[in-house]
């Protein structure tokens, strides 16, 4: 057997610019082929499930991605000030200062399938559940730890449709810079 000229993960690094850019529905075959330098029928025998298996795939680097680069710091022994900037400066680097579109953004419109739709809302779960437990951890009671969270990751992700539509990231480096007062509160000082 030949050795395969692209390999696994540079194909689904490659399927995931795609989808970050177009998303799910501007994603079409040609497109895709065109992306990953692959043909149509090799597509199809690395992908048996089509572009529902290919946006899955993904979501899922995506997802393990975003745990191990940007939310990280959440699970550390420092300061909750510090974790919490951490990953601010995860996030603004995740998303190259706002220019980088988000895949949970960009997957959530269409059919990308079960399995794409299971991975992003475990990615949103994720993001708000480990916002929340720094939240409380800043003394904040549930109900109002959960609120900053869904706060903070809805700033985020509306400042990068913001970034997306007008070309201008302000927004993007403005929810970021807050993410430490809007999850902490009177703690953040």
């Amino acid at each position: 057997m030949a050795p395969r000229l692209v390999t696994d993960q540079q194909l689904v690094e490659r399927l995931t610019g795609l989808f970050r850019q177009v998303g799910y529905e501007g994603a079409s075959l040609n497109a895709i082929a065109e992306a990953t330098g692959l043909q149509k029928s090799s597509l199809y025998h690395r992908f048996p499930g089509g572009k529902q298996q290919m946006a899955a795939e993904a979501s899922a680097a995506v997802l393990d991605e975003f745990a191990s680069s940007v939310l990280a710091p959440a699970g550390r022994d420092d300061p909750l000030h510090e974790r919490v900037a951490a990953i601010a400066a995860n996030l603004d680097r995740f998303y190259d200062g706002g220019a980088r579109y988000c895949l949970l953004d960009m997957l959530s419109v269409g059919e990308p399938g079960v399995d794409a739709a299971t991975n992003l809302a475990a990615a949103a779960a994720a993001w708000i559940d480990i916002f929340a437990a720094l939240a409380r951890e800043s003394g904040a009671d549930a109900p109002t730890a959960l609120a900053r969270a869904q706060d903070a990751v809805a700033a985020i992700e509306g400042a990068l449709v913001v970034s997306r539509v007008t070309g201008d990231r302000d927004a993007f480096t403005r929810a970021v810079r807050l993410l430490p007062q809007r999850l902490l509160g009177e703690a953040a000082a």
